[in-house]
């Protein structure tokens, strides 16, 4: 049997989305939803969203939000989505919906790079746009001159999407680029608007985290994290408790979980094929670490 991991697609996205809306609504009428060469799409409903679902895509997705609130984990960010406000989800990273209020309504814009690359921008143009800060969470505030004047973008492309006229797709492309651009002027302003990136302490951190989401599978302690930022595990551990109120062994146990979490809810993968994706000694080990941290067993954290 071959065991599969979801990573999902924009075509796949987009049909349960649609799906979940008509559910909701008890119909079968979905809001407008078009895909282009499966490599975007715009989605104006948000239908409702509970509970930690994790996933991973395969594209980009710049997400405003009109109304209504709730959080998200994006890699090991977790933030409040609240109105006016802008975030972006990049490829690959776990994501997830928690407290979201009944009167959420998310804009979103979903594309992979290939949309706009193979014709229109040069792919280290298009990094530069997409790679915003790192050392912080990928969403920003704005003033209400600037939500709307990036909402019109939103609108300019679905009514292309809605009218298919004489080169709208191109018109298309160059919308979503000016929404990168726009974007990262939002989160510029943002960045003059802190002085914590200033704070040696607070890079500190984003350094260790950032460590974290790319060597989890392998390093397990804080003194291996310590030894790669040239400081010592004391001291480490008590900078990430000074600046973020956690244990630094925790924020590494929190990134397995997330990885333990989404296997086991998306993949076929079995309890022992996870601990041993996840570089645990044995399925035993596995387990006790899983309940530990959540008081649910893996095997019945995937049935549920």
């Amino acid at each position: 049997m071959n065991k599969q991991i979801s990573i999902l697609d924009i075509p796949t996205t987009v049909k349960r989305h649609l799906l979940l809306i008509a559910e909701q609504k008890d119909s079968s009428a979905t809001d407008q939803a078009i895909i282009f060469q499966k490599d975007f799409a715009i989605l104006k409903e948000t239908p409702q969203l509970a509970g930690f679902q994790p996933a991973k895509t395969d594209y980009y997705n710049i997400v405003l939000c009109l109304n209504g609130s709730c959080k998200r984990t994006v890699s090991h960010f977790v933030f409040e989505v609240y109105p006016s406000s802008i975030h972006l989800v990049s490829p690959g990273h776990i994501h997830s919906y928690h407290d979201t209020t009944h009167d959420l309504h998310l804009y979103q814009v979903l594309f992979r790079k290939e949309f706009i690359t193979e014709s229109f921008l040069k792919e280290n143009i298009l990094e530069n746009l997409l790679e915003v800060n790192s050392d912080f969470a990928p969403i920003y505030g704005m003033s209400e001159k600037g939500f709307h004047s990036i909402k019109s973008i939103y609108d300019k492309i679905d009514e292309e999407m809605t009218q298919c006229g004489t080169f709208h797709l191109q018109i298309i492309k160059l919308l979503v680029i000016e929404l990168l651009y726009e974007m990262n002027r939002v989160c510029e302003k943002c960045l003059l608007a802190s002085n914590r990136h200033l704070n040696r302490q607070f890079q500190l951190v984003a350094k260790f985290k950032k460590l974290i989401d790319e060597n989890y599978l392998t390093l397990k302690t804080v003194q291996e994290y310590a030894e790669l930022l040239y400081v010592s595990a004391k001291y480490l551990t008590q900078v990430v408790k000074s600046q973020t109120g956690e244990n630094a062994l925790n924020l590494i146990h929190k990134r397995q979980y997330l990885e333990a979490s989404y296997l086991l809810t998306t993949s076929s993968l079995s309890v022992k094929e996870i601990a041993e994706k996840l570089n645990f000694d044995n399925s035993s080990h596995f387990s006790r670490f899983f309940k530990n941290y959540c008081g649910t067993n893996p095997s019945s954290f995937k049935v549920s």
